[in-house]
């Protein structure tokens, strides 16, 4: 995630005299990327890149407490300056507003503060709130509605602005819950949405949705230019379930980008004592109740211990233990050194013990404190060592890199599309598999109910492809990728498939995947049918044969219920026919003799088994394929008779010929067009 702050703003909250060119590359080096630095306004202004786990840092101030650490480590003199917030104080009065009633659920809320305002002016946004919110490209509305996006830029935890009014007209109740199906709510920016179920919503004692918490507010309860009273709210909802609402309606807020990554809900007292500042000294607004805060689930993180020699070993450099110990000290954490007796020697130190601060959450295991160790002393500090052994060349097994970078050139250049499609599919796609859903991997918290098994087979997939692009009718698509087949008590097996799926004729079909397996020299393909199954209405298992005279079952090739006609290939079975250049083959010395025998076929005659009963009706019988397209129900087949050993005459041809013919006939009713002769 990108943040953009303004020089000055930085300085609000970090006392340094270092240009912006230093902050640039020490943090840089150390911290957050800052990948530019924009002129906007008169001054400049940090484009920062932070990483996604580091929420801490997605703030005016966040930055601030990293800045204060790196460049102190750079012999730069700079410190964090202290918030200067005043303690909310409610003068009870006559005049008082009452608040909401909060019907909270522990297991999607980790706390909600809130306070209620009466007298709000609507003021113009003071010029400074205004011009930084420009030049971090956030639109500029009036001081009510700005201070909540100043507020969070700022601080890093989303503050919300309900119109006071507006939620007792609602009955005055908010219930914190999970969403039924179907529910319809429009959001402040007169969106309208229907819930899929499962997202955290504030409803009334009616059932009406009055917010999307954490996401996004909703018309029905959100401010507008009659406000005068305001209840100025926080919550911390669920991460988890926060991402699944955000992504589940395409609702991307900063709001929802920051509270997906576990904001610190103890940050959110000082949020309201910020905001709260603001309201009565800009708009004039009066503190008209006491704050309300509901938070069940305090609790410490959990401490790390970490042998000392676990760092040195990581890092390649043995550090005093007393500059391991200042390093996490000024990130925040409270270090115990255990049984050292002196930080200023190398004594040896069994363990270190770390806790974490409340707003570093990513830190869980000792190789995240490594990890802080090393950034904050410096990687470019860290020693360069080469390898000791040889960089390992193995390559994967069952693996041709470049056979299948050939395969996807050939099936590209003959008019197939690749594609790559998701590995986790949905409960409807996975049961057009073929396989029962009891037979998949399902992921016990899918973000969402498009991702929720790991695929059995890649054809509905790209079916959905097909679907998806129905205005192309001749549109072939193929994907080389994964499935996974379930393993009791251990990781799911990995199968390598080449899959192919397209709305042209069968013998289209067909005739390119046997131009690919000419394409790798494997010179022979037959196909045995097999019964209908839940994915095909017909389909058949392909055999393919190569120079070696190795045979193998592939794959399958067939027509789906819904008429596509699909190839599906075990690519390791696969690579290890196929050979990327010819082999020298002796020459048949004696000759053969080649005819085409054209036979009208009866309506749904299975052609590959006309195929397989001609070849096997003599020995002399080398080799059998079809001719052409068939036109109308006339289908040509050419048959090669040879005998290494002799050459062949048409005597020796001529019974065969009558045999093939009778047997045709007997069996599909298959009738020669022209004579015998």
């Amino acid at each position: 995630m990108n943040i953009l702050i303004p020089h000055t703003w930085l300085l609000e909250h970090l006392d340094t005299k270092a240009t912006p060119q230093d902050i640039q590359k020490y943090l840089s080096l150390c911290g957050p990327s800052i990948e530019r630095i924009y002129e906007r306004e008169g001054e400049p202004v940090y484009d920062i890149e932070v990483t996604t786990n580091r929420v801490d840092s997605m703030s005016v101030r966040g930055i601030a407490r990293e800045a204060a650490v790196i460049l102190r480590q750079f012999n730069i003199p700079a410190k964090l300056k202290p918030l200067k917030l005043q303690e909310i104080v409610h003068k009870k009065s006559a005049e008082d507003l009452q608040l909401p009633q909060i019907i909270d659920d522990k297991k999607l809320s980790k706390r909600i503060i809130c306070v209620a305002l009466d007298n709000v002016q609507r003021a113009p946004t003071p010029e400074l709130m205004a011009k930084r919110l420009r030049q971090i490209e956030v639109n500029v509305h009036d001081a009510v509605i700005d201070i909540t996006n100043y507020v969070t830029h700022e601080l890093g935890h989303p503050c919300h602005a309900f119109d006071y009014d507006k939620i007792m007209e609602l009955g005055g109740t908010i219930i914190v819950t999970e969403a039924k199906a179907g529910k319809k709510f429009v959001t402040l920016d007169n969106a309208e949405y229907t819930t899929v179920g499962g997202e955290v919503v504030f409803e009334n004692q009616d059932g009406d949705i009055i917010d999307l918490p954490g996401i996004k507010g909703t018309a029905n309860s959100a401010i507008n230019s009659q406000t005068k009273r305001v209840l100025f709210w926080l919550e911390s909802i669920d991460p988890k379930k926060i991402r699944f609402g955000s992504m589940t309606h395409a609702i991307r807020t900063v709001a929802a980008q920051l509270n997906e990554k576990n904001v610190d809900p103890e940050l959110a007292e000082e949020v309201l004592q910020y905001g709260t500042q603001l309201f009565t000294s800009t708009c004039q607004a009066k503190i008209a109740s006491p704050v309300k805060d509901i938070f069940p689930k305090q609790k410490t993180l959990q401490s790390i211990k970490v042998p000392l020699s676990t760092i040195s070993a990581y890092l390649g450099v043995e550090l005093l233990p007393r500059d391991i110990a200042n390093i996490l000290t000024a990130l925040e954490c409270e270090v115990e050194l255990g049984a050292a007796k002196s930080t200023k020697t190398r004594t040896a130190n069994p363990t270190l013990t770390v806790t974490p601060p409340s707003f570093r959450p990513d830190l869980e295991i000792p190789a995240d404190i490594v990890e802080e160790v090393a950034r904050i002393y410096g990687y470019h500090n860290l020693p360069s060592v080469l390898m000791p052994t040889q960089i390992p060349l193995n390559r994967p097994k069952d693996t041709n890199f470049t056979i299948e970078h050939r395969i996807k050139n050939f099936l590209a250049d003959i008019g197939w599309q690749e594609v790559y499609t998701y590995s986790m599919v949905s409960e409807k796609i996975a049961a057009e598999s073929g396989h029962a859903l009891a037979d998949h991997l399902k992921l016990q918290n899918p973000l969402t109910d498009d991702h929720m098994y790991l695929r059995r087979s890649l054809l509905p997939s790209l079916r959905e492809v097909l679907v998806n692009n129905s205005q192309r009718s001749d549109l072939s698509v193929f994907e080389l990728a994964y499935t996974y087949e379930p393993k009791k008590s251990d990781l799911p097996i990995q199968l390598h498939h080449l899959s192919f799926l397209s709305k042209r004729a069968y013998q289209a079909v067909r005739g390119d995947f046997e131009a690919l397996c000419r394409a790798f020299f494997i010179s022979s393909m037959s196909v045995r049918e097999l019964e209908a199954d839940e994915l095909y209405s017909q389909h058949a298992e392909i055999t393919l044969t190569n120079w070696k005279n190795t045979s193998l079952i592939v794959g399958s090739i067939g027509i789906l219920h819904t008429g596509e006609v699909a190839v599906d290939i075990d690519m390791k079975k696969f690579l290890s026919l196929c050979a990327t250049h010819p082999q020298y083959q002796p020459q048949q010395k004696t000759n053969q003799i080649v005819e085409d025998l054209t036979f009208t076929l009866k309506e749904f005659t299975r052609v590959g088994e006309i195929l397989i009963t001609i070849k096997k009706q003599d020995a002399l019988v080398q080799h059998v394929e079809l001719v052409g397209a068939p036109y109308k129900n006339n289908f040509s087949f050419r048959v090669m008779y040879g005998d290494p050993t002799k050459n062949v005459t048409v005597d020796d041809v001529t019974p065969i010929r009558k045999q093939i013919i009778s047997t045709l006939e007997e069996l599909y009713g298959a009738q020669l067009v022209g004579s015998q002769t």
